[in-house]
């Protein structure tokens, strides 16, 4: 009996576990090539974009510039943008991804380039690019419009 007890806990242990793996695939969303999309984020936020892109699981978009009291107009501030992704295939992939950084009624105030992302095959990749941009920029940033492709 106490056989069976045991059996029946690790079988409740290991379907709460699969459970909990199939919800947090469930929120990943499948997209296409070229990806294009706005999203709210000011710097210093983390971006959860949780998305499928032709093989590559792109799961968070960082940007981060050390102090806002530093953060003036005229004043080039080192900031960085931190692309978690996953290759889920059998080849090397490259992700381009042009980010337009926008104020709360989407107007562009920068553009940003990042170097192509290479993921290798079946890898995981956390990219960290770092760019000089005008205080005055960061500090009016809300929005981000997203640009992506995949190679």
């Amino acid at each position: 009996m106490r056989f069976v007890a045991n059996v029946l806990v690790f079988l409740g242990a290991v379907l709460a576990f699969a459970g909990g793996v199939a919800a947090q695939g469930a929120d990943r969303r499948d997209v296409g090539s070229p990806f294009q999309e706005e999203f709210d984020l000011t710097i210093g936020q983390t971006l959860d974009l949780n998305i499928r892109i032709d093989g590559i699981n792109w799961s968070t978009l960082r940007a981060g510039a050390g102090d806002e009291a530093d953060w003036r107009e005229g004043k080039r501030i080192k900031t960085s943008f931190t692309n978690e992704l996953e290759n889920l295939t059998n080849t090397p992939l490259t992700l381009s991804v042009i980010i337009l950084l926008e104020d709360d009624r989407g107007r562009q105030l920068e553009r940003i380039e990042l170097k192509k992302i290479k993921v290798g095959a079946g890898r995981y990749d956390e990219d960290i690019q770092k760019i000089k941009v005008d205080g005055g920029v960061l500090a009016e940033t809300s929005k981000v419009y997203i640009f992506a492709e995949v190679e």
